[in-house]
């Protein structure tokens, strides 16, 4: 009895340890998709707080759906490592994500078999 309860103590240090491998990961992913993509995250927030945005347009009502059109260029130049950092900064909410649950699924407490 004593161990199975070892056992079932160190799949549990096991489980905690990879979630927190995974948030680690996903902020990491993060973090370096958002150095290669300064550039673009700088144009975009200038490009929406700009005091009379030319290149916004808000189409929609009370009624029905609304949708936002951004007739500026904004991603069309960008090299491969600035894609590279918009696939990381995509990757890293879903790895974060897992970590999260992986680390809510190991403090649960196990029903005896």
């Amino acid at each position: 009895m004593a161990a199975r309860s070892v056992i079932e103590g160190s799949e549990l240090v096991k489980d905690m340890k990879k979630g927190k491998a995974f948030i680690l990961t996903g902020i990491i992913f993060l973090a370096v998709g958002a150095l290669f993509n300064i550039r673009n995250i700088i144009r975009l927030v200038s490009l929406l707080t700009a005091p009379e945005p030319e290149s916004i347009g808000i189409i929609g009502g009370a009624d029905g759906p609304t949708a936002i059109f951004i007739s500026e260029r904004l991603f069309m130049d960008i090299s491969i490592s600035e894609k590279a950092g918009l696939a990381l900064i995509i990757a890293a909410p879903i790895l974060i994500i897992i970590g999260i649950v992986s680390l809510c699924r190991g403090r649960r407490p196990r029903r005896p078999k």
